[in-house]
């Protein structure tokens, strides 16, 4: 047996942490063609019996041509893709075909520490990571217990592994890979303050530089926890805005007030140089004006802002008449608006005005005027 992870198009320098997993639990070598793209057909060169694909929701299309393509040559081979404890991952559900490989454990300290040795792309990220263009991924926690509708993770039942088991994975990595950062791709990873703390206490002799990437919720940070990161060598954190206007973080549920993403983001700026917010573009209730309010409210409290496009939930779901069938694509180089709030052309238009506002690590102030100067010429032209 054999691990696929397609093309994504998307987060290549992110593991595809399911098959990290899993390979690991089962021992199975993983072709990564998310990672290094080409040779495009190199899982052809294993003949194997058994091939399990990581499907998902934006590689839909490529894993069905992956699964032909090895159906054709190795008639007898049994097709499967891989099912079971992670769900989603940087805001893409996995998806099932009818045939699955599951692998159900409950995400806990059972699981073994990642061997990414079994990715044949484990020489980019060796380099990568040595050189520090790439930080380590760390799945501290699983699931998000919040209701945001506009979220595949949702209502999720939120697991964790303890902070000990988590911390002996990266004094392991760290002494193997060399590397001098690390990224935590919890779903939410502050539901729970004392653990934060802990985690930021023991994490701290180790002096790396670490990031939150993904959203922390606004209305769970606080001065304590934002002394307790920047301590323990947190440089980078980004919150889950998506927008700033009351009623449209209402009819989200959001569960969280502007009043509440504005003290959180303002205590952020005071101890970190770089703060990240994600928006929405196009979120019920949204419109043009509103969504370009949020740009100049992230250039007034001096944060970066990296805008996607919202993908309504029966567009999403691949059993509804009106499912996007091109594997939707809402952030990144391709991403490309499907919500009707407000005109497909608006939102486009404003996606492109903050493209030099996306990077990782927020732009300097002159960048950010740069971007709003050339968002405004859009606007009068």
């Amino acid at each position: 047996m054999f691990f696929v992870n397609p093309d994504s198009r998307v987060n290549r320098n992110i593991p595809n942490m399911a098959l990290a997993f899993a390979s690991t639990h089962y021992g199975c070598q993983v072709v990564d063609h998310n990672t290094v793209p080409d040779p495009k057909n190199r899982f052809l060169d294993i003949d194997d019996g058994d091939m399990v694909i990581s499907v998902r929701s934006l590689n839909y299309s490529e894993a069905g041509r992956i699964a032909k393509a090895y159906k054709e040559k190795y008639p007898d081979a049994r097709i499967r893709s891989l099912s079971g404890f992670l769900d989603i991952q940087c805001c893409y559900p996995f998806l099932d075909f009818e045939d699955k490989l599951v692998y159900d454990r409950l995400f806990s300290d059972e699981f073994p520490f990642p061997d990414y040795e079994l990715f044949d792309s484990i020489e980019l990220f060796r380099k990568k990571w040595a050189e520090g263009k790439w930080n380590f991924p760390l799945m501290t926690s699983l699931g998000c217990p919040f209701l945001c509708t506009y979220c595949a993770s949702r209502n999720r039942q939120y697991y964790m592994r303890s902070v000990d088991h988590c911390i002996e994975e990266l004094k392991i990595a760290q002494k193997k890979w060399k590397f001098g950062s690390f990224e935590v791709l919890d779903d939410c990873f502050n539901v729970k303050k004392d653990r934060v703390i802990e985690f930021c206490e023991k994490v701290k002799p180790m002096k790396l530089n670490w990031f939150c990437t993904n959203g922390l919720r606004a209305d769970l940070f606080d001065e304590e926890i934002a002394r307790s990161l920047k301590e323990s060598g947190c440089a980078f954190l980004s919150f889950g805005i998506e927008s700033i206007d009351p009623e449209t973080l209402r009819l989200v549920k959001k569960g969280e007030t502007v009043d509440q993403i504005e003290r959180a983001v303002n205590i952020a700026v005071e101890h970190f140089e770089h703060v990240n917010g994600y928006f929405i573009i196009g979120l019920p209730g949204s419109s043009f004006e509103k969504d370009l309010r949020a740009l100049e409210w992230a250039k007034k409290h001096r944060i970066n802002s990296h805008f996607s496009f919202y993908v309504p939930p029966e567009k999403g779901d691949r059993h509804s008449d009106s499912y996007l069938p091109d594997d939707a694509i809402f952030y990144g180089e391709q991403a490309r608006p499907y919500s009707d709030s407000y005109p497909q052309e608006e939102q486009m238009k404003l996606y492109k005005m903050t493209e030099e506002m996306r990077y990782r690590e927020p732009p300097r102030e002159n960048i950010i005027k740069r971007g709003l100067r050339k968002l405004r010429n859009m606007i009068s032209g």
